[in-house]
């Protein structure tokens, strides 16, 4: 991992990953994190940022990603890296934007905190 393009963001899921499968097998995928700001707010709060972010999944390794296990309002920690994406389209125009993508992921909670809180979500009590 480069050191000197390098970030992390733990918080909370806002969604079901996306899994957008490519022609070759691998899937692209989308996800969003609710992160936490370091500072309270003058309300005395805390306020989040909402950090979007892609993962690449080889094909030989789809049958295996941890991402289709992970849900909305799963805690987990990814540490990844910035893109840029820099090209000319059709028009000629110079496009810039830079993506921020997934190198690992960490989940921080239980398996059976994950199946309780999807329980109450679907309105089953866990035994």
């Amino acid at each position: 991992m480069n050191t000197r393009n390098f970030g992390i963001a733990e918080g909370r899921l806002t969604r079901d990953p996306i899994l957008l499968k490519n022609a070759d097998g691998s899937l692209k995928v989308k996800l969003t994190v609710a992160v936490q700001d370091n500072y309270v707010g003058k309300d005395g709060k805390r306020g989040a940022q909402f950090i979007d972010l892609e993962a690449f999944v080889r094909a030989e390794k789809v049958e295996s990603n941890v991402f289709a296990l992970m849900h909305e309002g799963d805690l987990v920690c990814l540490h990844y890296t910035v893109k840029t994406n820099n090209y000319t389209d059709k028009d000629g125009k110079e496009v810039h934007s830079q993506t921020l993508l997934v190198q690992d992921v960490d989940r921080r909670e239980s398996k059976s905190a994950v199946d309780a809180r999807q329980a109450r979500k679907s309105g089953e009590v866990p035994f």
